[in-house]
């Protein structure tokens, strides 16, 4: 047996034995231990998911940045997964699920196929996945295959623990938790430890905005009027780039004339360097697009933080105000007849495999 197939048996037989065990059925989604990577010192961060019985997963939360996103997402208001579910495939992230045979791709059955390995019933077929910003979900590189090994190996350790313990995830000093970690190396027995440690602030890149500054000065040219755009940023469905390489996610900038009730825009960007690049670039976009027609709004309305932030630098010269608004209900309506549409008429799948 290769070592490739190895490593993917190893960890197949991992999950098997967490779904056998269903840390699910008592540990909530944000309870969660750390494991240090043995070689590299990255901590991974480890959550159970499947405490109302509908997505039975274990997810790896790729450093102090995702575990903060994914934080962030448990607190935010209820409905913001729906209307962006993006937001959570944008944590960088290993996930080991537990599927119905006809979700699985067919990258997913090959390996099963290939490894002698079957499986039967609802929720019973393991499927592995690797989450990158800006990217669709995708099968895992060779060191993730370890890495989400080790975790779930570690969460058959804890989760017992757990169960006969709730204050194990935390350590005496509050504001400390729980990490796995075994030194590698001749002189080290390769046994798994616990120590107590607080989680390091997260180190967000920094996003740098991006425009065209003849745009502007064409648009101080332009008397300013009453109009009030509103305008979002969200994934559509569908992926993008070669077959055979991790597919690109597709995003669009819509924007809505809101006194016409008009969709004014409709732009589509992706990931060229990262996922703050391409955030960076929304301005330029949409002073772009304001250029065509001429219109400089007295009003942008957004819904998000991120929008407000990237395109107040850019209008200020301009007197736009960038107003966040808590629901834009004829963006959002908008926003549902395009994705019907998508539905309607499916992007063709570049997800080879």
């Amino acid at each position: 047996m290769s070592p490739n197939n190895q490593q993917w048996v190893r960890l197949i037989e991992s999950a098997g034995r967490i779904k056998q065990l269903a840390p699910w059925q008592w540990m909530r989604e944000d309870e969660i231990f750390g494991i240090a990577h043995p070689e590299t010192g990255e901590i991974g961060f480890v959550s159970v998911m499947g405490a109302l019985g509908e997505h039975l997963a274990v997810s790896v939360y790729l450093g102090a940045s995702a575990l903060a996103r994914f934080l962030a997402l448990q607190q935010a208001p209820r409905g913001v997964l729906d209307e962006h579910p993006e937001f959570l495939l944008e944590i960088p992230q290993l996930q080991a699920s537990f599927e119905d045979r006809g979700d699985l791709e067919d990258w997913d059955r090959q390996l099963l196929r290939s490894l002698n390995l079957k499986f039967r019933g609802r929720k019973a077929w393991p499927r592995f996945q690797s989450f990158r910003p800006g990217f669709m979900p995708w099968r895992l590189e060779p060191e993730e295959i370890i890495f989400l090994a080790l975790a779930i190996e570690q969460l058959e350790q804890v989760a017992p623990r757990l169960k006969a313990d709730r204050s194990v995830l935390s350590g005496e000093e509050p504001g400390t938790l729980l990490i796995r970690s075994c030194r590698a190396g001749k002189r080290n027995t390769g046994e798994w430890k616990d120590r107590y440690e607080r989680v390091p602030p997260p180190e967000f890149p920094q996003v740098q905005l991006a425009w065209d500054p003849g745009d502007v000065n064409k648009l101080k040219r332009m008397p300013p009027r009453e109009d009030i755009l509103e305008v979002d940023f969200f994934q559509f469905p569908g992926a993008i780039g070669p077959k055979g390489e991790r597919p690109q996610a597709g995003y669009i900038l819509l924007s809505l004339h809101a006194q016409s009730n008009l969709i004014f825009g409709a732009q589509t960007t992706g990931v060229t360097e990262s996922i703050e690049h391409m955030w960076g670039q929304i301005p330029g976009l949409l002073l772009s697009r304001l250029v065509e027609p001429g219109l400089r709004p007295r009003e942008i309305h957004v819904q998000s933080r991120m929008l407000q932030n990237v395109l107040q630098p850019a209008f200020k010269e301009l007197g736009t105000q960038i107003v966040l608004k808590p629901v834009l209900k004829k963006l959002r309506a908008a926003k549902r007849e395009l994705m019907a549409h998508f539905e309607r008429n499916p992007l063709p799948d570049r997800r080879g495999r």
